[in-house]
């Protein structure tokens, strides 16, 4: 198999790892709540489904590292190839969430760098895909990196920023990740 082939094919595995983890851990979970929980009370030590959480969102992150390279041979900006290096943090944020769960010192810095480099890695990214001559792929990839935003706007308009319900805007944000992340690969698999 052609490397470049074995990277895209990483893409496409990677969300779901990580998206199919997730989901089954909410329903498999006795106590998880859309409303009332956040996504790593799921990974939380103690917790019957924290081996799935976790390991899905390690073995996502370590996935979407593997993708790094299909996207950098398929670069033609300098911009894109920011992006990719800044996708490469957001990969390794998404799995070191697995690492450092819920009740650790470390999970909150990796959390919110994973959702704060989620968006930085799509708008330039995007921006660079937009300027290397595919201007609607590359705003409608900005757009999605808008998207995580919006969602965590919206929610911390809601007040207090310690009250439940954070897996609302986490999903957001994850769901734009692997949704971008399995269009590309497929885009990249496809030869375009």
């Amino acid at each position: 198999m052609q490397p470049r082939r074995a990277s895209a094919l990483a893409g496409l595995a990677a969300p779901v790892a990580s998206l199919g983890a997730i989901f089954l851990a909410t329903l498999l979970s006795p106590t998880f709540s859309w409303t009332g929980s956040a996504l790593s009370n799921l990974g939380a030590p103690g917790e019957p489904t924290a081996p799935l959480f976790n390991g899905g969102l390690i073995l996502g992150g370590l996935l979407a590292l593997g993708f790094g390279p299909a996207l950098w041979t398929a670069s033609d900006h300098p911009l894109e190839r920011a992006g990719i290096a800044l996708f490469a943090l957001t990969a390794v944020s998404l799995g070191l969430i697995g690492v450092f769960p819920l009740g650790t010192p470390e999970h909150l810095p990796v959390a919110v760098g994973f959702y704060l480099l989620l968006s930085l890695s799509l708008w330039i990214y995007g921006a660079g895909e937009a300027l290397a001559g595919a201007r609607a792929r590359g705003l409608a990839t900005v757009g999605l990196g808008g998207v995580n935003v919006a969602a965590w706007v919206v929610w911390t308009a809601g007040g207090d920023l310690r009250r439940a319900g954070l897996a609302l805007p986490e999903i957001v944000g994850a769901v734009v990740l692997a949704g971008w992340t399995a269009a590309t690969a497929r885009r990249l698999l496809d030869g375009r």
